[in-house]
């Protein structure tokens, strides 16, 4: 014990003289275990989170959707529930009615707010709707004594982002009110999506959706009462395959056009979960490549400072000190990194836990929030941070112990040895003076020491690039889409009807705004594109005129469609993903008009070109095949292109009076929103980023000290020769930036492995309606650049002061 409590007093003498690099060196493994950690939790908490709020609010089983612009008389899709051999299976069924329309946010002191919105009108029981319910948020839930009257929830997502408060009045078209008496959401508009516009969150920001009762949406939308819409929740172990496919066939019978569709086929689902499951891919990327960097700089940093004590061990095996205890000493060090590294990893994670915590509740509007603690996740960041010093540490004692005591003496140029890297220096002819040649041939003679300086901080600055480049991928998608659908005309506007109506009467409504310089009727009709061996998807088919003087589609190869031919122009994004090119077959899945009625229809088309919208959801056909469909002289949608100088806002306001207008929008309006949930991702990226920036900083710091720790007899010797300090902090900031420009060349190329992976691998699950493309800006390049070769350069700086005021004879003392 007197021998060992010597040791343990000597250890703490050390961490003493050292408190400062042991707690640094700490930091870098805390942050790679807490960033670790903190992200490791993120798909739990997130999918905990989901399940708990689409059970809180009831969430259906089963939605019936009849095909957009078309209703059935109230009753009708009840009765067809019934009629079904399972229906006992049902447990509860409610028809509701959604309404595109316009709405009018009176705000005080500024212009007020006119977007498209949706009403959703649906039974209101005791506690607000029994399948699909609202809560609130703030305000007030609707209740069953609301039925009828003009009140409703406001979607929570578009009051935040426009700054509405809980309760408010809203203008509808044709000059009817609607009062607001909360803030809240639905099971369907957790994430809220439009038409045609892929799944993607972010619409609420100039989208916005109205709760109401059912008897309420019936009267704004005037004459008899109509659904288009009903929910089911079936008994638990009900066949849900089988009651989905009864319903199809009932529909069929009955000549409705739609779609009976599952709770997990709802965009906003998938977005949900498909997001939790992509991202959290991603960010365990992220989170690998920040423990890896943080460890193997950990690891390299506590080598570093057990080679550099050699001496002392070497002096003890001179003395006779048995090996075991000579080894005592420095695993105790590497026990203290492991403690505090450990201790400061397990804080940091909480605190990331908690800020990671507060951008879910920002990004994804739930009702219920988990985030339990993940003590696996946990455990396993602890474990490594306990172990990874210790063996850091042994590796090197190890190596020492099996060396005779004059070799372990040996310092400087003399312990290198007379392989690899070391020879090279020793052959290797430089030009300039010896102490000019210092750096590189440092460099050379620890290839170990350098390669994994180089690795620690190239993996760093992979996630660095690999953030911003993430970034710029978006960016760069969204800015082509953005290119596509304004070309020759961006200042087009797209009038969006209530339902299908003959061209004359969408010509009438146009034609009276003031500032219209030019119009074109089109019809737009939801349709599902298929090819065999490929998985299909939902997206719309445009009718028009492809030398339409206000907007035609550019090709990227291919032709237009030919009139009166099955043809088809789609997205290259669309092509790939069907695996067809132009010449081949494919599926479109559409509505029909016979009469009054709709039914869904399937035809074979041809791929006659291809447009070079990364969504590919859009695709083209020209009028001439509208009168197969049943659609001759119908319309849904006018493509407008006002005066010069005339603003979107003019004509909206203008076309506001028609209550056969749903929306007034400029056709980048599905980039925009695209944008708004960009900036909610980036949001996440940020905080990642800047525990990587400030990884990346002490992994330079500390590399600098334990490198002006290690040459501590050079400096002294060069000082002792007349060799002024300025000139030594020259060598050790040239050595720093060999390794700066090293770590910063495999940062770069990492991170776009890392976002060729993401955007080509993860993304695609998460976002099947996006073709992103693979961009990094020189910008961020240059920035990423900067921060690995500066950071690292520079480092040595901070260390001018010990080098000034070194004491030679001390250091170059050889016993104490």
């Amino acid at each position: 014990m007197g021998r060992l409590g010597l040791w343990l007093r000597w250890s703490i003498r050390d961490l003493r003289g050292r408190w400062a690099l042991v707690l640094a060196i700490g930091l870098v493994l805390a942050i790679g275990i807490g960033v670790n950690a903190g992200l490791g939790s993120m798909e739990s908490w997130r999918v905990a989170s989901n399940d708990a709020s689409f059970a809180a609010l009831r969430a259906h089983d089963l939605e019936i959707a009849l095909t957009e612009g078309t209703s059935a008389p109230a009753g009708s899709l009840s009765r067809l529930v019934r009629g079904i051999p399972a229906a006992g299976e049902v447990e509860a069924a409610e028809e509701r009615l959604r309404l595109p329309t316009q709405v009018e946010v009176p705000r005080p002191g500024e212009e007020s707010l006119l977007v498209p919105a949706e009403i959703v009108g649906t039974p209101l029981g005791p506690d607000g709707p029994a399948i699909d319910g609202v809560y609130a948020e703030s305000g007030r839930a609707l209740r069953a004594g609301d039925e009828g009257r003009p009140v409703a929830v406001l979607e929570r997502g578009f009051a935040a982002y426009h700054d509405l408060p809980a309760r408010g009045a809203l203008r509808l078209p044709g000059g009817r009110r609607l009062r607001y008496v909360g803030l809240g959401g639905s099971p369907e508009t957790f994430i809220v999506t439009r038409p045609g516009g892929g799944e993607f969150g972010g619409a609420e920001a100039q989208f916005a959706v109205l709760f109401t009762s059912l008897r309420t949406a019936q009267g704004i939308a005037g004459g008899p009462p109509r659904v288009d819409d009903a929910g089911l929740r079936l008994r638990p172990g009900a066949p849900v395959g089988t009651v989905r496919h009864q319903l199809e066939r009932a529909l069929s019978a009955a000549g409705l056009s739609g779609e009976v569709t599952r709770l997990s086929d709802d965009p906003g689902y998938r977005v949900l979960y498909k997001d939790a499951s992509g991202d959290q891919q991603m960010f365990d990327i992220f989170a690998l490549l920040i423990l890896a960097g943080a460890a193997l700089a950990a690891f390299n940093l506590a080598t570093r400072i057990v080679e550099a004590q050699r001496r002392e061990i070497g002096i003890g095996m001179a003395l006779g000190v048995p090996p075991r205890e000579l080894a005592i000493r420095p695993l105790l060090l590497g026990a203290q990194i492991a403690v505090a590294g450990t201790l400061l990893g397990l804080a940091l994670g909480l605190t990331m836990g908690v800020i990671l915590r507060g951008v879910l509740e920002d990004l994804l509007p739930l009702p219920q929030m988990r985030t339990p603690f993940e003590l696996g996740v946990f455990a396993r960041a602890a474990a490594i941070g306990l172990v990874l010093p210790i063996v850091a540490t042994a590796i090197p004692v190890w190596r020492g112990l099996r060396l005779t005591p004059v070799e372990a003496i040996r310092v400087g140029f003399r312990s290198a040895r007379g392989t690899g890297g070391a020879a090279l220096a020793k052959r290797l002819r430089l030009p300039g003076s010896s102490i000019a040649q210092m750096p590189l041939r440092n460099a050379l003679r620890a290839p170990r020491r350098t390669l994994l300086t180089v690795v620690g901080i190239g993996a760093v600055l992979s996630v660095l690039v690999a953030f911003m480049g993430l970034i710029d991928s978006f960016v760069a998608t969204v800015d082509r889409s953005e290119a596509e659908v304004a070309h020759g005309n961006p200042e087009r506007i797209v009038v969006s009807l209530d339902g299908f109506r003959s061209a004359r009467a969408a010509t009438r409504i146009v034609a009276t705004a003031p500032g219209v310089a030019a119009f074109e009727p089109q019809l737009s009709l939801p349709t599902t594109l298929s090819a065999p061996g490929a998985d299909g998807f939902q997206g719309s088919v445009t009718l028009l005129d492809f030398s339409s003087a206000i907007w035609a589609p550019t090709l990227a190869s291919g032709a237009p469609p030919t009139p009166g031919r099955p043809e088809i122009v789609i997205s290259e994004k669309a092509a790939e993903d069907l695996g067809a090119g132009v010449g081949d077959q494919i599926a479109i899945t559409y509505p029909r008009r016979q009469g009054s009625a709709f039914t869904e229809a399937r035809a074979m088309v041809r791929v006659s070109g291809l447009h070079p919208d990364p969504f590919r959801t859009f695709a083209y056909m020209d009028p001439s095949i509208a009168a197969p469909a049943g659609f001759s002289g119908i319309a849904n949608q006018v493509s407008v292109t006002p005066q010069p100088g005339v603003p979107e806002g003019r004509i909206a306001r203008a076309l506001f009076r028609d209550p056969a207008v749903a929306s007034v929008q400029r056709a980048t309006a599905t980039t925009q929103f695209v944008r708004e949930r960009l900036d909610d991702f980036i949001g996440v990226l940020r905080v990642i980023e800047g525990f990587a920036l400030a990884l990346a900083l002490l992994i330079a710091f500390n590399s600098s000290a334990i490198s002006i720790d290690e040459r501590r007899r050079e400096n002294a010797t060069m000082l002792a020769f007349g060799v002024i300090p300025a000139k030594a902090m020259a060598l050790a900031v040239f050595e720093s930036l060999i390794a700066g420009v090293l770590g910063t060349l495999v940062g770069l190329g990492g991170g776009f492995l890392v976002v060729s992976w993401i955007v080509n691998r993860t993304l695609p699950e998460t976002l099947p309606d996006l073709g992103l493309v693979v961009e990094i800006a020189p910008a961020s390049l240059l920035i990423a650049a900067a921060v690995g070769v500066a950071s690292v350069a520079l480092a040595p700086l901070m260390g001018a002061r010990r080098i000034r005021r070194m004491d030679v004879p001390s250091t170059l003392r050889v016993m104490e």
